[in-house]
């Protein structure tokens, strides 16, 4: 039986994500909530939208997918269970009644308002038990009346100075008269029974409060002269033992609590979080919002079973380009369509790497091989995949699959390729307003080859002059990008639809690049003279030089 929590599955591609990535997370998540009710398929993206995207799920109405920035479990992905908890103001016995009733070892401590004051375990009050066994004074720890009075289960029967707290030592009057009036000093408690010759001398000795035990019945004069003298008398219906060990358990939990308690929050990460609960001695961890509001409290027992994120991913199958986290998530399916990369699994699972043009495509012609309705949106959503991947449909990559699905879909959304394509194509080179680094992340991918990290953006541009404006800033953000990330080499690619070849922007170890392509690069720019696909082509041939040289 899963949880709310528990059935969701991600669906999400690779870090700053473009339209390919983001609709084919969009449309398997509409294909999946339609073929398995098992679980709920939630869209998800990496980053952010890039400009032609945005014009995808504007144009189609389509909501853009929720960002997740780590696929790594947190307390928030935990179903928290409604918290026991008490009032500072409770006594020892209120928290240790409920802690047996409820059958729990610790009891958060807040305020009206919920937010977190502390913690009170069973050892907590094992140590005050111990400390003060036999305890002679109230002056440290003063006794609320009414909290007494409730513990006791007793009454008030003469307050004639209205106290509202027990102060003072507290002695058992079970030995000689004597023995007891020769040790009494102004301001004691006594516990005592019926014993009215010994209550007026206490009284007359000075003695602030009697605790009369048993209901004992009291007489007329000792009520006189307690009111004369301004003496407390309070009536216990127990034994004198059972109401001295009442007095200890009704100490306030205040005087008892601890703050030296792990407290997290819902983005916490598990892993951190079963640290915190293993190495506190209350073996629990306090949630707690931003305001320091209790929300819910996790033991060793509920940190048993193994708590992940379910995620499918699409459009990517390497680590370098997944999401943070993401080897700590349960996947449960890849599809892709470039080449393998390292992601392993603890388990089998369904994976279809396919080499064409759009993973849109393989979602697509999952759709029509179900037999599913397609809504003129979700067409709309992944023809534009498939025309962004492919170049409109231009690029080596595009195979006749690609061509076949794009038309199908074109008709359910009631577009035509040329038409809808040039309209896609302006969304994606407007470069205008970005800044060095937007054109630089627009569409950009690490990889590991051999033994080099390796980092490749792209832009579609008309007129290179919008980046040849920009070309030093581009070359200052690209060498600060390598630096942070110790790159090897990072490589801008720069396509003109309307021409043929890429001017290239390279940071790092140009000679990879030589050495591929066979070209010299010069003040760190270069020129392949074919346009290049950048996972059949372009990527293989660098990672030939990384991998042989």
């Amino acid at each position: 039986m899963f949880t709310d929590k528990q059935k969701r599955v991600f669906i999400i591609g690779h870090k700053t994500p473009d339209s390919d990535s983001i609709c084919s997370a969009i449309g398997y998540a509409y294909l999946k909530n339609i073929l398995d009710k098992k679980y709920l398929y939630v869209p998800a993206r990496a980053g952010d939208l890039n400009s032609e995207t945005k014009f995808v799920l504007e144009k189609f109405n389509l909501e853009s997918p929720m960002e997740i920035e780590s696929l790594a479990a947190t307390v928030g992905d935990m179903d928290l269970k409604k918290p026991i908890v008490a009032s500072s103001r409770d006594s020892i016995r209120d928290v240790a009644s409920l802690m047996k009733e409820k059958i729990i070892r610790t009891v958060p401590i807040v305020d009206h308002d919920k937010k977190l004051l502390g913690i009170v375990g069973l050892k907590d009050i094992a140590e005050y038990y111990i400390v003060n066994l036999g305890r002679k004074d109230l002056s440290t720890t003063p006794i609320d009346l009414n909290l007494l009075i409730r513990t006791l289960n007793g009454k008030v029967i003469l307050n004639p100075q209205n106290s509202d707290k027990l102060t003072g030592r507290v002695f058992i009057a079970a030995m000689q008269k004597t023995t007891i009036l020769s040790r009494i000093q102004p301001g004691d408690v006594v516990i005592l029974g019926d014993r009215s010759d010994v209550q007026l001398d206490l009284i007359n000795s000075g003695c602030a409060a009697l605790i009369i035990t048993g209901d004992s019945p009291i007489s007329h004069e000792v009520v006189r002269v307690a009111t004369a003298k301004g003496t407390l008398i309070i009536s216990s219906p127990h034994d004198t033992f059972t109401t001295a060990r009442l007095l200890d358990l009704s100490t306030p939990l205040y005087s008892i609590m601890s703050q030296n308690v792990p407290i997290a929050g819902l983005y916490t990460r598990i892993s951190e979080l079963r640290q915190q609960v293993l190495e506190s001695e209350y073996r629990c961890s306090l949630i707690v919002d931003g305001d320091q509001r209790l929300l819910g409290i996790v033991t060793r027992t509920d940190l048993l079973h193994p708590i992940r994120k379910k995620v499918i991913l699409v459009d990517h199958n390497e680590t370098s380009q997944a999401v943070d986290g993401v080897l700590e998530a349960h996947i449960l399916e890849i599809i892709d369509h470039h080449r393998v990369g390292d992601i392993s699994t603890l388990m089998p699972i369904h994976v279809w790497n396919d080499p064409i043009g759009s993973t849109c495509t393989m979602v697509a012609e999952l759709m029509f091989s179900h037999r599913i309705a397609i809504s003129k949106d979700i067409a709309g959503l992944l023809l534009s995949g498939i025309l962004s991947d492919t170049l409109m449909l231009t690029l080596s990559t595009t195979t006749d699959r690609d061509k076949k699905i794009a038309h199908k879909l074109a008709r359910i959304a009631q577009v035509t390729i040329e038409d809808y394509g040039k309209e896609l194509l302006a969304a994606s080179i407007n470069i205008k307003g970005q800044s060095a680094k937007e054109i630089i992340l627009h569409d950009f991918k690490e990889y590991s080859l051999g033994n080099k990290k390796i980092a490749v953006g792209q832009v579609l541009v008309i007129d290179k002059e919008e980046i040849s404006a920009k070309e030093e800033d581009i070359k200052l953000e690209m060498e600060r990008l390598r630096a942070e990330k110790r790159y090897d080499l990072v490589v801008l690619l720069i396509t003109n639809p309307l021409e043929t070849g890429e001017e290239l922007i390279v940071k790092g170890d140009r000679r990879i690049i030589e050495k591929a392509f066979g070209i010299e690069i010069q003040n760190d720019k270069g020129f392949i003279p074919q346009t290049l696909s950048r996972k059949k082509e372009f990527i293989p041939k660098i990672g030939y030089v990384c991998t042989t040289s």
